[in-house]
């Protein structure tokens, strides 16, 4: 008789996603939902009774020779565990939900973002707050733009989809560039993309952290894109240099930006782009999963379950990171 699989489940599903995962596991395996430190003590004793893990526990307790075989992460990012200073243990299985969970909410923040700065919503916002009625100048028109999207995968594709009904025009920004990707026109690497900075409306940054990524919008290549032009990042902070940004924007060259995420994250308090009138930024929160989208959440059960039952069965694991 096979033996019963010990799965730890340290995220807040909904009792409705724990009663799929427990359908999915059967007698097979025993799931126990906990909410503790994923870097305390009763995390590390949790550890050492579970074969795999639903969540995100700290590096360093997987690191002491648990038996865990298997991490399911519920985020996309994997920084955590592959780019931090713990290495990940060699012969676990390492699997997230990039390219599936959060593709569609944060799309949608990407365009309310572009449309808000194109509207001058932000600067409405700040006059409202004074109890002021007054024009702030012309809009910017998204009608037959170009969009510059880094990153042509679910992310970047569904953004491109989403604004494909201004009749946009989408370069994706991606390793192969030999398989077609549905609304883009073109596609480039990312060594060719500087070539695109110039004639891009709109810079749409959606890349993981990585060694080519990291700090390669410095203010040499902001200062190539075009004038009067939107850059929204919500990939990577690193991908952009803060500071290098703030001093573009208070020359005026673009005519804003949007950011989800900043490097470092958060900024310090003092740092000019809090009080730049031309940026506007929010605290890492366009993928909104647990208690901020239903169907975020959905979508991270579904490769959940998925996983769970490959895990069971012996098959190879879908979303593979290590």
């Amino acid at each position: 008789m096979a033996e019963t699989l010990r799965v730890l489940v340290t995220v807040p599903f909904r009792e409705h996603h724990m009663a799929v995962l427990r359908e999915v596991a059967g007698d097979r395996a025993e799931l126990k939902q906990v909410w503790v430190d994923p870097a305390g003590q009763e995390m590390r004793s949790l550890l050492q009774e579970a074969d795999a893990v639903i969540g995100e526990p700290a590096p360093a307790l997987l690191a002491e020779g648990t038996p865990v075989r298997w991490v399911q992460m519920t985020w996309a990012g994997t920084d955590l565990y592959t780019r931090g200073a713990v290495p990940f243990p060699e012969g676990v299985r390492l699997t997230n939900v990039a390219g599936t969970a959060f593709g569609h909410i944060i799309s949608q923040f990407v365009v309310g973002q572009i449309i808000g700065i194109a509207q001058n919503f932000p600067a409405y916002v700040r006059q409202q707050e004074r109890e002021v009625w007054a024009g702030v100048g012309p809009v910017a028109s998204l009608e037959g733009a170009h969009v510059l999207i880094l990153g042509a995968g679910d992310l970047g594709g569904l953004t491109a989809k989403r604004l494909s009904g201004f009749d946009c025009h989408f370069v994706g920004v991606c390793r192969d560039v030999s398989r077609p990707r549905p609304f883009f026109e073109r596609l480039v690497t990312l060594d060719e993309a500087e070539g695109e900075l110039p004639h891009a409306d709109v810079v749409v940054n959606c890349l993981p952290n990585t060694d080519e990524t990291a700090h390669w919008l410095d203010e040499r290549r902001l200062r190539l894109m075009k004038e009067g032009a939107i850059l929204a990042n919500v990939g990577r902070g690193n991908f952009v240099d803060c500071d290098a940004l703030a001093r573009v924007l208070a020359d005026g060259h673009l005519r804003g930006a949007a950011l989800d995420v900043t490097d470092p994250e958060p900024l310090p308090k003092g740092h000019p782009l809090w009080q730049e009138p031309r940026c506007f930024i929010t605290p890492h929160q366009a993928g909104g999963s647990f208690g901020k989208s239903h169907g975020t959440e959905d979508r991270i059960c579904a490769v959940a379950c998925e996983n769970l039952r490959r895990f069971i069965e012996g098959e190879e694991l879908t979303h593979i990171v290590i």
